[in-house]
């Protein structure tokens, strides 16, 4: 469901919360997937049924997933995964891996980039990876989960809020508090009447005053194209957040937004109604639309560098990384990527798209993708040094 204002947009679900995470171990999900299968399945349906925006799974089981001795189990989330499309599965860096056979929604954390056979995962699109640079767990599209959380089952999200970075100067923060006081209570009262009927997982506990907002920015891009600062954005939105906090009584989970539609949406709604932002987004032939995300548009063919772009000071305020979408026409080596993230000012969470790799998102009826052999290749010039003399052997 989405609710729009003026220069943002609400989205949630009619009754249930938005989105959430949950901790394999303290569900005891991995005893229940091996001693009744069609148990786990049922109760994954049944949560993935009233979590529309995603779900994100922790493994935080002392026992290795992703190692050879592990086939049956790995074989189990292989196809729970290719099921469940908005199930996440995030691991720590300690986990071993063996070879994936296909993409999946498996987001690798480790404070640097990947090694080994991580390394080759995540290279060939199969996976993702995210810069963990602080404890606890960043989640994509979730938030921030801390030391002191993790122990509990699992958190969830009331919904999230989007807001175009170059409307944050000339947002009314009343109207948009009264917005979302309204989609809280319509979801509590329709929860109310869902727990009451029996209708809620009866394995995962609702509580209220743990479940928080998602505060989201997108067209990075366009503000940093009219000159303002990333330091001014940094400090409008912290200062946005704590506002939010404080009058809802509830914590808010800031990041960025990478929805294709949604970031369309808002284009049109400022040309519609001409509000003041409306003056960053391309002029006409071309369709309205802001860049979704913080950086340039993944779906057109630019330096890696711009797509992949995210200011220091948006870094250190927000609570979950962005989702860099790498598209590049062929496998980047290992070098390559190490001088890629080194030439970074900020590194947000990354996954490589190359030519075998579908496309995922939601795609913009008049915004397609360029095509792959368009994308420029990560440059390997400056980083494997010539021979001095080539000999034949």
């Amino acid at each position: 469901m989405i609710k729009e204002g003026r220069g943002f947009i609400i989205q949630t679900a009619q009754d249930t919360p938005w989105a959430g995470w949950f901790s394999i171990h303290k569900l005891d999900w991995i005893n229940l997937a091996n001693t009744s299968l069609p148990l786990f399945l049922k109760q994954l349906g049944e949560l993935q049924e009233v979590l529309p925006g995603g779900i994100s799974l922790l493994w935080d089981n002392p026992e290795n997933l992703l190692s050879r001795e592990n086939s049956h189990l790995l074989s189990i989330v292989n196809n729970i995964l290719s099921l469940y499309p908005r199930l996440h599965l995030h691991v720590k860096e300690h986990q071993q891996f063996c070879p994936l056979s296909s993409p999946l929604n498996i987001w690798y954390h480790s404070p640097e980039e990947p090694k080994g056979e991580p390394s080759a995962e995540w290279r060939k699109g199969i996976i993702g990876w995210v810069p963990q640079s602080k404890v606890g767990w960043s989640l994509p599209g979730i938030g921030h989960v801390s030391p002191e959380h993790e122990d509990s089952i699992g958190n969830m999200l009331w919904g999230e809020i989007v807001i175009p970075a170059p409307a944050i100067n000339f947002l009314e923060a009343e109207s948009l508090i009264i917005a979302i006081e309204d989609a809280q209570a319509h979801i509590e009262r329709c929860m109310s009447l869902r727990i009451n009927a029996g209708a809620w997982p009866q394995f995962i506990p609702f509580q209220r005053r743990q479940t928080s907002w998602h505060l989201s920015i997108t067209g990075g891009w366009e503000y940093q194209l009219s000159g303002q600062t990333w330091d001014d954005l940094a400090t409008n939105i912290s200062t946005l957040q704590a506002h939010l906090s404080e009058t809802l009584k509830c914590n808010i989970q800031l990041g960025v937004n990478h929805d294709t539609v949604i970031a369309g949406i808002l284009a049109e709604q400022a040309l519609k109604y001409g509000f003041p932002w409306h003056n960053n987004l391309c002029l006409p032939p071309s369709h309205p639309s802001f860049s979704p995300g913080i950086s340039a548009d993944p779906r057109k063919k630019s330096p890696l560098e711009s797509r992949a772009s995210l200011p220091k000071a948006i870094s250190k305020i927000i609570s979950d990384p962005p989702v860099a979408l790498l598209r590049v026409p062929a496998i980047p080596s290992p070098e390559d990527c190490h001088y890629f993230l080194n030439s970074l000012e900020a590194i947000p969470a990354i996954k490589w798209l190359p030519p075998d790799i579908p496309l995922s998102g939601r795609f913009h009826p008049n915004i397609p993708w360029d095509p792959e052999n368009e994308f420029p290749p990560v440059g390997f010039s400056k980083t494997i040094q010539s021979r001095l003399f080539e000999w034949d052997e």
